[in-house]
């Protein structure tokens, strides 16, 4: 199997990739368990490639030793999947993005190869990110963004451990690359994937935009130069690692919301699911009543917001013969949409937050949708 670009965004919360222009995601759960919990993991038999999606089990040699891995949705319900939340993990180092790799080479191979002896992967080009925080922790972000690059650029193997689907994956990456993560945006709002110059980017001709950039563990700040050009210094680089948003819906969570949901995924979940209706209910298992939520999630993520753009603010106040262009982005822009707009409008008014603080579409894809342009120009191909 020939795959030309594979481009990914390790996010904190979900994993995205494009593979030559195939879009899936993964949750960014991942458990290590024991050989003999491998074996007898799954009771049933899988047939259908799509299933293995969410029936990830996996397993790989780490330091000459194997190592066996639930992954995503099969790792929803283990009492560590979500341990990564708590801290902030070097993605150059720790073993979730490599393993959240494989694994995604492993499902795409299943899905779109022939047959079980198509089980050699060729990639021509992958590209990936990182976080502004861990860029800034050495003195040239290119260092940090080379070990990233490092990791993938290669041989590697992966056993697909699934009942009715295993099979053995070698994977070889001729070409690496790793970005700046939000920075690599831009390319999302001032191209197409055709290459094409975009309309939309013309309202940025005249104005230098800050980047927002909202994950699940970390707010990345990149202020770019008037049209949408690339940031001038390090110093225009920034990133908040205090505010992280699933531990900020966690404390709700064991605060307030304890009795409704067991784990943070599944208040996150019900927040994605729920944040653009009237009313935020939740069934109750036990009585089979609605319970309504709205005021409890609402008031916290009102807080958070508030908190959000005072940091903001005061790491980049905007100069006063200048006006800033805001656009906000990430995975949890969209949640968090309807509280930035109330505040904006609170304190500048409806016109200024029209005119100035924008949410462009499909914006928790821009970060991966800028690396699948630059692969497309890096490669000539402009046409999947």
């Amino acid at each position: 199997m020939d795959i030309k670009r594979q481009n990914v965004d390790f996010g904190n919360s979900i994993f995205q990739t494009l593979v030559d222009g195939y879009y899936f995601e993964i949750p960014t759960n991942v458990v290590e368990i024991t050989k003999e919990k491998a074996e007898g993991h799954f009771p049933t038999t899988f047939e259908d490639p799509q299933s293995l999606l969410h029936s990830l089990l996996i397993s790989t040699t780490i330091n000459g030793e194997e190592k066996f891995y639930l992954v995503g949705d099969s790792a929803e319900n283990q009492v560590l999947g979500n341990i990564h939340i708590n801290k902030l993990h070097d993605k150059t180092e720790s073993e979730i993005p490599y393993v959240m790799f494989l694994a995604s080479v492993a499902y795409y191979n299943v899905l779109k190869g022939n047959d079980k002896e198509d089980n050699q992967v060729n990639i021509d080009y992958f590209s990936t990110m990182l976080p502004i925080w861990l860029l800034k922790k050495t003195n040239k972000f290119s260092e940090m963004q080379n070990k990233m690059a490092g990791r993938f650029k290669g041989e590697h193997q992966v056993k697909i451990l699934t009942p009715g689907l295993e099979r053995v994956v070698t994977i070889h990456v001729e070409t690496s690359k790793c970005r700046i993560e939000s920075e690599v945006a831009r390319w999302a709002i001032k191209k197409d994937f055709d290459l094409q110059d975009r309309a939309e980017a013309n309202a940025f001709q005249n104005n230098e935009t800050l980047i927002v950039d909202l994950g699940g563990g970390t707010v990345d700040l990149a202020l770019l130069q008037t049209g949408l050009q690339a940031p001038k210094s390090r110093d225009s680089f920034n990133c908040f690692t205090d505010i992280s948003y699933l531990k900020h819906i966690e404390k709700l969570r064991s605060e307030k919301l304890l009795e409704y949901f067991d784990e943070v995924r599944s208040l996150e979940e019900f927040i994605i699911n729920n944040i653009e209706k009237t009313k935020m209910e939740q069934l109750d298992g036990n009585s089979g009543k609605k319970v309504d939520l709205t005021e409890q999630i609402h008031e916290s993520l009102r807080e958070y917001t508030q908190t959000l753009l005072t940091k903001i603010e005061n790491t980049f106040p905007s100069p006063k013969d200048k006006v800033y262009k805001y656009v906000y982005i990430g995975g949890i822009a969209s949640i968090l949409k309807r509280f930035i707009q109330e505040s904006i409008d609170t304190r500048y008014g409806a016109e200024i937050r029209e005119q100035n603080h924008l949410f462009l579409p499909e914006t928790r894809k821009l970060n991966l949708y800028g690396l699948e342009i630059i692969s497309r120009h890096e490669t000539n191909a402009v046409l999947v």
